[in-house]
């Protein structure tokens, strides 16, 4: 009885300081990616929620609709409180270090109203989408006023255009371009000094035939009752450190809701396989708000209709899935702004006037770090961390495509094919028999020509014989 009783009082002890393991954080999603049929497969979980932020909770007061952020090349976020009119600046420690309010603009006081989108550069500048002010607005690192550049003039531009800059982002060569309401030409750029250049990366109009046959047959009045076929508006970009823009659309029809604008304006978004960056399959597609573009070519884009962020890298491939709607801790109810900062990722609730912080799990972590070494074409050390990622789950299609696009640069093709053919890589797999096939057929071609030179000289001796013995049969027949 006292060994019990003692046994009991050290499994308590234990457990009080902490010698035992505390039990997993429950998610409050599930992780997920399709495979190359288009199935939904379960995924460990990549990001897991860590903290949630609120004006109140860092001493700034309630945010008010906040609209967009921005996550800065030295950690800090930039929240944009549309509904007070400010910007709040937060570092690491999400500790509030600055706001403005408003600025002096030629020795008047000025401020935003109803800004909807905030861009940040690597020297500090500011740039503010000031939606219903109808401008863009410049600040300098310390908040103080720059310019303003107003809305686009051009002759190819009607007079009845209205400007409402809705999104802002800025290249490395001080191009500004600029996402606006009721824009249907694409995105509206502008030099380094403001001046409009042109629209670039319209959307292609999407019709329906019948919808088409229709409007041919129907009068004046009716063709004005039916649906106009006009391009989609961007409702959303950024921008790559090589000046690459990347756009989304909010409709869920289009199989393009992303795209990767070149300086020309022409989507040079990579696509591997039979289905793009286009979220859901389900039968309520996704409708992406928001898109951050990371390093190695990875980019997420945030889900409205339920909540979810996708991750892709530069050819594609679905890497997971985070989040969701609802009520919990790491869900949302009106998502708005995705950006990420090192292994963290941060989504803004419009209407909970709140940020959620996602820290990478040991399996994100190794998905990450795999298709970092992948991208930039250390397949090898690559290959190593993709067998980890295989230990965690068996079903992850882009860890068995690593690994044979790594023995395929080793000259192991016939494993490659394995691997490649478990990752469903219909490409890469031919491109290995391929290869196997020769390496084979040089590897045996001394057996190959024995065997063939021994078959002719078979065959020959072959019809020598029958020959021989036809002739012989002649004779005895004649004689």
């Amino acid at each position: 009885m006292k060994i019990k009783l003692s046994i009991v009082i050290l499994t308590a002890a234990a457990m009080l300081i902490g010698i035992y393991p505390k039990p997993a954080l429950a998610s409050p999603y599930e992780g997920y990616t399709y495979s190359y049929w288009g199935e939904a497969v379960n995924s460990p979980i990549a990001y897991l929620p860590s903290k949630t932020v609120t004006g109140q909770e860092i001493g700034v007061g309630a945010w008010a609709a906040p609209s967009d952020m921005f996550a800065a090349s030295d950690g800090n976020l930039y929240v944009l409180d549309s509904g007070n009119a400010r910007i709040v600046v937060l570092n690491r420690e999400w500790k509030a270090v600055r706001e403005i309010k408003g600025f002096q603009n030629n020795g008047k006081e000025d401020g935003f109203n109803n800004p909807e989108g905030i861009f940040v550069t690597e020297a500090g500048h500011i740039y503010v989408a000031d939606t219903d002010n109808r401008r863009v607005v410049e600040l300098d690192g310390s908040g103080a006023f720059v310019r303003e550049i107003g809305a686009p003039q051009s002759e190819v531009i009607s007079s009845s255009f209205e400007y409402y800059p809705r999104k802002v982002i800025v290249d490395k060569a001080g191009r500004i371009y600029v996402v606006a309401r009721g824009v249907f030409e694409g995105i509206i750029e502008f030099d380094g000094d403001g001046r409009f250049t042109g629209f670039m990366g319209t959307n292609r109009v999407q019709f329906d035939p019948v919808d088409l046959f229709w409007k041919t047959v129907s009068t004046k009045e009716q063709r004005e009752k039916l649906i106009r076929f006009v391009p989609i508006e961007f409702n959303n970009a950024d921008v790559d450190a090589d000046g690459f823009i990347y756009t989304t659309t909010a409709d869920k029809q289009s199989d393009t809701p992303v795209k990767r604008l070149n300086p020309s304006g022409i989507d040079v978004l990579r696509v591997n396989g039979n289905i793009g960056p286009i979220g859901d399959l389900s039968r309520e597609r996704s409708a992406f708000i928001d898109i951050d573009v990371s390093g190695n070519g990875v980019y997420r884009t945030l889900d409205s209709t339920r909540g979810r962020i996708f991750t892709y890298n530069e050819d594609g491939n679905l890497l997971y899935v985070i989040g969701q709607m609802g009520n919990q801790r790491g869900t949302f109810k009106n998502p708005v702004a995705i950006e990420s900062f090192d292994n963290r990722i941060f989504v803004l609730d419009r209407d909970l006037g709140r940020i959620t912080e996602f820290a990478a799990t040991e399996f994100g972590k190794l998905v990450n770090e795999a298709n970092r070494l992948y991208s930039i074409g250390k397949h090898n050390d690559a290959a190593k961390l993709w067998e980890e990622v295989l230990r965690l789950d068996a079903n992850y299609e882009m860890a068995y495509i690593g690994i044979g696009k790594s023995l395929l640069r080793q000259g192991e093709y016939k494993q490659a094919m394995t691997y490649l053919k478990l990752g469903n890589d219909r490409e890469y797999y031919s491109k290995a028999l391929t290869k196997y096939r020769r390496e084979y057929m040089r590897d045996n071609f001394g057996l190959f020509m024995t065997g063939a030179i021994a078959l002719l000289l078979a065959v020959m001796a072959a019809r020598r014989f029958a020959r021989t013995r036809k002739e012989g049969m002649g004779q005895d027949a004649v004689a």
